[in-house]
């Protein structure tokens, strides 16, 4: 019994294993071909444990079929319970022959039972708060294990067959339950907490805008039919200067906002450092691109931010094929050129205009 109980542990976490892996990201997928996947895999699961048995020293035997299901149905849901139970089911009433009631009546009772009862779980665990919801799964989990093998006694012998071995086969079935949602638990909190450090990598913490790490990356995205925004708030210094750094602070995380507010889904505002933005603009034209130009620029003015009449200049530059490095100093190049006419105002960038190191030479007279 031990050597082909242990057999079947090993063959569930080795299933777990492989699950885990479907879990690539945080928060988790609730649809698309990762989702799909873990399903699949709980399926074929199922139907894996069900070929290696532990017998029992009072008879009967036990798998950990039904360990895939519950999973399942607590984390996703009774359509998600149904479909990894359907391989199990098919397996159980074709795969041993011609079509009999007593192939039925052994499988499908119990596994509608463990439906059942499961669905009602799920649905009341959903109205709990998260922190609650998760100390109920646990219990939850036995619950539901425990109505499996409960329709058998309406079979001849079944109530026999349920002292014997009810209580062992309900223990290993949590037993396993647990190594599962373990093995699931530690994966799902390590991409939980890659993502936060991913996360505070790669933004500004004072504004919330992608940092210029971030930009440095999504830089090789860009192509033809992309631009870049190049955004400077007008006299900042003067701003900390005058009203201090909480004042600029405040300036700072309204401009963001504002830059932001104003862009597509895909579209997307960075914080370069100090009062410097940048801004990426996917699939647009010149024409476009300055438009939205002037109308995170117009946001800015009229956005009241600490008592203070705040301004920004903003450079645009076209992504040219395969050159979107130079696409960044093109619009520092627009940039000086806005900030040379005056400020407050948007300006693209023309081929003639001038270099990056004509900038170099006039930035300290501009800025």
């Amino acid at each position: 019994m031990l050597t082909t109980l242990f057999l079947t542990v090993c063959v569930l976490c080795t299933c777990g294993y492989l699950l885990s892996l479907t879990y690539q990201r945080w928060p988790v997928e609730r649809s698309g071909r990762w989702y799909f996947l873990r399903l699949a895999v709980l399926g074929g699961m199922g139907v894996l444990l069900m070929h290696f048995p532990a017998v029992l020293p009072s008879g009967p035997t036990v798998d950990l079929r039904a360990v895939p299901v519950v999973f399942s149905l607590l984390r996703f849901g009774p359509l998600a319970g149904a479909v990894v139970a359907v391989p199990m089911l098919a397996v159980q009433v074709l795969g041993s022959g011609p079509l009999s009631l007593d192939s039925v009546l052994q499988g499908v009772p119990s596994v509608l039972a463990m439906l059942l009862c499961g669905a009602a779980l799920h649905a009341g665990m959903r109205r709990a708060p998260p922190e609650r919801r998760r100390r109920l799964r646990w219990p939850a989990a036995a619950l539901t294990l425990a109505v499996n093998g409960v329709p058998q006694l309406l079979l001849p012998g079944g109530p026999d067959l349920m002292h014997s071995g009810y209580l062992p086969v309900l223990l290993i079935g949590v037993a396993g339950y647990v190594i599962l949602s373990a093995m699931i638990v530690n994966r799902v909190g390590l991409l939980k907490v890659t993502s936060r450090w991913q996360s505070q990598a790669l933004l500004d913490p004072l504004t919330g805008l992608a940092n210029r790490r971030q930009f440095d990356q999504d830089l090789g995205n860009l192509d033809q039919g992309d631009a870049i925004l190049a955004v400077d708030i007008d006299h900042f210094k003067r701003v900390n200067d005058t009203h201090g750094h909480a004042a600029g602070d405040k300036v700072l995380r309204a401009v963001g906002h504002a830059l932001q507010g104003g862009l597509r889904h895909h579209d997307r505002a960075y914080r370069l450092g100090g009062e410097e933005f940048a801004v990426m603009l996917r699939h647009v034209n010149r024409e476009q691109a300055q438009a939205v130009a002037e109308r995170l620029r117009r946001a800015v003015e009229a956005r009241p931010m600490a008592g203070l009449e705040v301004t920004i200049s903003v450079g645009v530059s076209l992504v040219a094929p395969g050159d979107a490095p130079a696409a960044v100093r093109q619009a520092d190049v627009a940039l000086y050129r806005a900030k040379q006419r005056g400020r407050n105002r948007t300006c693209a960038w023309q081929s003639g205009d001038l270099t990056a190191l004509d900038v170099t030479k006039t930035m300290i007279g501009i800025i």
